[in-house]
């Protein structure tokens, strides 16, 4: 029974559609935008962070830690996205003491707690545990760490001329995934060619 719709037109809801699967659907390319364009890596790891909530410790996610340094004002900040999701669990600068002071946690070598003005949802003062691998890679994200709160002491305080700049990290996997998007966009392009062409063929065969 046909049905009248919101445009007068009349219609029937239990009419078959039918779709044509050689029909292409092309969707316009959109470059996804990250927050971090303007910044530069110098730090990366992985890590599972915790924070206090309601009288005890709750996960907020495991994913990849970053120190980026921004290229303008040159302020370091920790950020934290979880992993598959990618949202933003941790969001910070790295401040000065008694904020950002990375102490260790439950005796454990590879677990650091510390207070931090996190900015990940609304800006509140925040208690954090982070927890790397192991002890080897904790001992590496401390001084980097500490040394990007130095850093960020000394450009609050003008001493442009004495900072160590920490050089560039080279992101290797990310670089990679970029690599194989590329692949997978290439490929994707080929086909939509053949199939135009293909249509353009059977065209010029129906003209004959």
């Amino acid at each position: 029974m046909a049905e009248e719709g919101d445009n007068g037109e009349y219609f029937n809801p239990e009419e078959e559609v039918k779709i044509n699967p050689t029909d292409n659907c092309n969707l316009a390319k959109v470059e996804i935008k990250t927050g971090e364009e303007d910044e530069d890596l110098i730090f990366k790891s992985r890590g599972k962070l915790y924070r206090f909530r309601d009288g005890e410790w709750k996960e907020r996610g495991t994913g990849d830690l970053k120190l980026l340094r921004h290229k303008k004002d040159k302020k370091i900040r920790f950020i934290l996205r979880q992993d598959k999701t990618l949202k933003i669990v941790a969001n910070f600068i790295i401040s000065e003491k008694p904020l950002c002071e990375l102490k260790p946690h439950q005796g454990s070598e590879k677990m650091f707690m510390f207070m931090a003005y996190d900015c990940s949802e609304e800006p509140v003062m925040e208690k954090f545990v982070i927890k790397l691998g192991n002890a080897d890679k904790a001992k590496v994200f401390k001084k980097n760490f500490e040394d990007a709160q130095t850093f960020n002491k000394m450009v609050k305080e003008g001493k442009d001329k004495e900072l160590v700049w920490a050089p560039i990290f080279k992101d290797v996997e990310a670089e990679n995934k970029k690599t194989d998007a590329s692949k997978e966009d290439k490929k994707e392009d080929k086909k939509e060619e053949k199939t135009e062409d293909k249509k353009e063929e059977k065209k010029e065969e129906k003209k004959e």
